[in-house]
């Protein structure tokens, strides 16, 4: 037997590739769009991959089962739903997919989305279950969440998450394997523990979804513990309904001179993506440009902050981050990226062009400012999440959500300077580049940010 689980980085994506040596096949669980990882562990293993499959129909990620059998002639299977609109089998509940001694039998586990299914793993048609491909049903320390449907769907998708928990998975055994669609890190639960594979048995004595006592308080606590989903999902989800574009390979992106960037950029909403480190981005930068940082939320922010028909001009580290950005932009639905400023920053400037600043305020210079009454003159704004906010911020603060800022900016008066701070200082630059770029003239943002504030000793009011 073979398995192996591959990682979508940023966006704590798990899909896996299955598959039995002596027949020489093997299935691909919840692939993402850019499938080499996928051909090449095939081809390691001397597999030839037969079938691609979806557990439900993903929101946080573009699929890549189309992709894969473009590649390799494998057959989509999907959970049974008509919102699919190209062609795959069906799967339902009993069915099974042989891979050679190794039978995949189906489970259909709503809850987080009503056509969601689970994989029961066992060796052969008769042989015991020893692993379940849960989605995004259960997962390490947390389950998947009931309310990305909206719609008063909220509530009675997390009764069929309860009972798909406890009436299909749990009695599969204690012994039984987990492998989730997500570990720690994804929006996708609240909650996720760091583990990437644990058992039925460990979840059922420690995952504190499982502890409720009864389905009106899993209901209850479920419901009332979710944090705001990325506005991205509805987008993505309509994406893997409909099918993705099968692009074949990664698209070629060109190096442009500054002339032709600047040229680029006058296009209607061509967006120039910054994503240099922070510290960089406020020592100089294209004016109107974006920064998200290559960290690991670049796919996440990207996909909140940034639109499909977008042109995207890219200002990068080093050419060598081509690939990586590319990666994370397809995988959440942004494909059109128009080229990459050659030599970048240092290009940029020794062609004599105009460039911005972000002001970069230390913890220190925050709070002397502070005691010494200045706090009048500012507006010092938090962008982090209201779970955040509600445990301690800086004295004064005003709170706007990074992924509201847009909306929300009116609030703030464009006449005083603005400082703004979040955990460490990724979010902060890039909504004040947001800021900058809608005609905030001092806008500083502080590194570090409440970590920093933390690690000085410095008081936070609740």
């Amino acid at each position: 037997m073979v398995l192996e689980t591959v990682v979508a980085e940023g966006l704590a994506h798990l899909s896996y590739l299955l598959g039995d040596e002596d027949a020489g096949i093997a299935a691909v669980i919840d692939p993402r769009r850019d499938v080499e990882v996928y051909l090449e562990l095939a081809r390691r293993h001397h597999l030839r991959i037969t079938c691609a499959v979806e557990t439900h129909i993903h929101a946080d990620f573009v699929s890549g089962t189309r992709e894969l059998a473009a590649a390799t002639g494998a057959e989509i299977c999907t959970p049974e739903s008509d919102a699919y609109r190209f062609a795959r089998r069906s799967l339902r509940e009993g069915d099974t997919l042989a891979l050679g001694d190794l039978c995949l039998r189906v489970l259909h586990t709503p809850g987080h989305t009503p056509e969601h299914l689970s994989l029961v793993v066992s060796g052969g048609d008769e042989g015991e279950p020893w692993a379940v491909f849960t989605g995004d049903t259960l997962f390490a320390n947390e389950v998947g969440r009931p309310d990305l449907l909206g719609g008063g769907t909220e509530e009675p998708l997390a009764r069929q998450l309860y009972h798909s928990l406890h009436d299909k998975l749990l009695p599969l055994g204690d012994g039984v394997l987990v492998y989730p669609a997500h570990g720690e890190g994804s929006p996708c639960g609240a909650r996720i523990g760091a583990r990437r594979v644990t058992t039925l048995g460990y979840e059922r004595r420690h995952n504190p979804r499982l502890q409720a006592g009864s389905e009106e308080a899993f209901v209850h606590d479920l419901l009332a513990s979710l944090p705001e989903p990325p506005a991205y999902y509805p987008r993505v989800k309509q994406v893997n309904a409909e099918g993705p574009r099968v692009l074949g390979s990664l698209p070629y992106l060109p190096l442009l001179d500054t002339e032709e960037f600047r040229a680029r950029m006058a296009a209607p909403d061509a967006v120039v993506l910054d994503t240099r480190e922070v510290l960089a981005f406020g020592g100089g930068h294209i004016p109107g440009a974006t920064s998200i940082a290559l960290r690991e939320a670049f796919p996440i922010w990207a996909g909140r902050l940034l639109a499909p028909e977008q042109p995207l001009l890219l200002v990068l580290e080093t050419n060598a981050d081509a690939d990586r950005v590319q990666r994370h932009l397809l995988r959440v639905g942004l494909e059109q990226i128009d080229g990459i400023l050659r030599r970048g920053m240092r290009g940029w400037a020794e062609a004599g062009l105009q460039f911005e600043r972000i002001r970069q305020v230390s913890i220190h210079e925050l709070r002397e400012w502070l005691n010494n009454g200045h706090a009048d003159d500012l507006q010092i704004v938090d962008v982090r999440s209201d779970a955040e906010w509600r445990q301690g911020h800086i004295p004064g603060a005003i709170h706007l959500h990074a992924a509201h800022l847009t909306e929300r900016m009116d609030e703030l008066d464009r006449a005083r300077p603005v400082v703004v701070y979040c955990g460490s200082g990724y979010r902060a630059t890039t909504a004040a580049s947001i800021l900058q770029r809608s005609g905030f003239r001092d806008v500083s943002s502080v590194p570090g940010s409440i970590h920093a504030w933390r690690a000085a000793g410095y008081p936070l009011v609740q």
